[in-house]
């Protein structure tokens, strides 16, 4: 077997000159800017003045913010945030790469989408009176996009801004994608667990659950591409 190391540079795709953007690129920014005006007519004369803006690990509310900085936030978050993963594929020098995993870059923008759409109408619900746990919802909607996210991830083809982005597989196409199979499954289990034990689990277990999920899901791909590249592996 060929040492890695010693052939570590990908053959590097030649950067397209266009700016990666399409008319389909603006609906999800749209569908956010009507989703949140929406909630704006039906909500805002129910919500008191100061909003809760962080809750803590027993699930109670521990700091707020005025009314008008949370509908700001809402907007800048869900309609800003998608058009930033859009964007940032042009200014990458292997933007050329993101023709191959297109597919993967839609999901992740109307996925991100949707969890901030949970976070803040389930902030806007709690914060009207409905009973239910906030915290329980956030873990259940954060392994929801874990599992989305990957059980797509193997797609991601090498590039700067998205993905498991170590020096080992930024230097090695084979680390690269093993390391991204590896981290598909990774995520998707964490993500899983995430869900179920958000419903069967107490409040102040939600932490510890977060954490280990999603640090254990982030960091263990990091482990095993550094453990292919101790091991010169290349295919």
């Amino acid at each position: 077997m060929t040492d890695q190391r010693q052939h570590s540079n990908p053959s590097e795709p030649q950067p397209s000159k266009a700016i990666i953007w399409s008319k389909r690129d603006w609906w999800l920014p749209v569908v956010n800017a009507i989703l949140v005006a929406a909630a704006y007519l039906i909500f805002d004369s129910k919500l008191p003045d100061q909003v809760a803006s962080h809750f803590d690990i027993n699930g109670k509310v521990n700091n707020t913010m005025a009314k008008g900085t949370f509908w700001l936030f809402y907007a800048g978050l869900t309609i800003l945030l998608p058009v930033v993963v859009a964007v940032t594929r042009s200014f990458d020098p292997r933007r050329a790469n993101y023709e191959k995993f297109l597919p993967f870059i839609s999901l992740m923008r109307w996925t991100l989408a949707l969890f901030l759409q949970v976070l803040f109408i389930s902030i806007i619900l709690h914060e009207t009176g409905s009973s239910f746990s906030f915290i329980h919802v956030l873990q259940g909607a954060l392994g929801v996009l874990w599992m989305l996210i990957g059980n797509r991830m193997g797609q991601v083809k090498s590039n700067f801004f998205i993905g498991i982005r170590t020096p080992w597989a930024l230097s090695s196409d084979a680390n690269w994608n093993r390391t991204h199979r590896f981290a598909a499954r990774i995520w998707f289990v964490a993500g899983l667990v995430m869900f179920l034990l958000a419903w069967f689990v107490p409040v102040s277990w939600t932490a510890p659950v977060v954490i280990v999920g999603t640090l254990g899901s982030a960091f263990a791909p990091v482990v095993y591409s550094y453990l292919l590249y101790r091991r010169g592996a290349s295919a």
